[in-house]
């Protein structure tokens, strides 16, 4: 992407890294909390209302909180939730990664405030980054609940298949909010999907254009213009064209046994 490259010329700086390690980390400092009472959910929450009031941490704090609401699922969420990004990273580098969870981070805050009875939080924007694993690294074999051995991309189906059933369901201010908390999935890797699916279209219509050139007719191609067999009935027939004087430039069918016959017949008639 050459906007990607101009912009990390121009900002450096926006390369975190570890960046999505060091909040993994809060994320399960966050949920003791919560479990403690210490600092309830209630208080972190992306409200644009009580933002707007004074409380701006949470422009910030909604990103910490944890799907899962259990310590066994947490721990679970979190390993998949860094191992997608050490994946990205490294495919990516520091910049690209940071970019692709601000840019969604920012569509989030914009659905609060333009839309703020469509909220999601941030349960769509660390999805995004599984998707990302899983398209780059399709066949790479996860331990579900670390147990049942699955490749990413089963996985990665099922998440896209909810999705578009989410979209299916819910009324139009809950659809643009869904596809906006996965626009940076769709920015990043909308424009490879479409090359993919322009070319394979492509191939498929030379491939149906060459099988109409060569398909064959309905009926047989070779007849014999004496004893009437074809190709089809007697496959194991070989047929010849002449092009004599008698059948003309276009020329006749025969089958082997019967050209002989033919040129024996011209030759005495062409003799007399």
């Amino acid at each position: 992407m050459n906007w990607l490259d101009r912009l990390e010329r121009k900002f450096p700086q926006l390369a975190l890294e570890g960046l999505i390690r060091y909040i993994s980390f809060l994320m399960m400092m966050v949920f003791f909390l919560d479990q403690s009472r210490l600092l309830p959910y209630e208080m972190l929450y992306l409200d644009s209302h009580l933002i707007m009031q004074g409380q701006v941490w949470r422009l910030f704090t909604f990103l910490l909180i944890p799907k899962s609401t259990s310590l066994f699922f947490l721990i679970f969420e979190l390993t998949i939730l860094v191992m997608c990004a050490d994946g990205l990273e490294s495919e990516w580098g520091t910049f690209k990664l940071t970019v692709y969870y601000l840019f969604g981070a920012l569509a989030n805050i914009a659905i609060a405030f333009v839309m703020p009875q469509a909220q999601l939080g941030s349960y769509f924007l660390y999805l995004t980054l599984f998707l990302g694993f899983a398209t780059l690294y399709p066949d790479f074999e996860l331990l579900l609940f670390f147990i049942i051995p699955i490749k990413i991309k089963y996985l990665a189906l099922l998440s896209a298949l909810w999705i578009v059933l989410a979209l299916a369901l819910n009324p139009w201010p809950e659809k643009i909010a869904i596809l906006l908390s996965v626009g940076n999935y769709l920015l990043f890797f909308g424009p490879d999907f479409f090359k993919t699916a322009q070319g394979n279209y492509r191939a498929s219509a030379r491939r149906r254009e060459f099988a109409e050139k060569t398909k064959q007719p309905d009926g047989p191609r070779h007849v014999c213009s004496i004893c009437g067999r074809n190709e089809i009935e007697n496959p194991e027939l070989q047929f010849r064209y002449c092009t004599c004087s008698r059948c003309g430039e276009n020329g006749v069918a025969f089958c082997l046994e019967h050209l002989k016959q033919h040129k024996n017949v011209d030759s005495r008639e062409t003799t007399k």
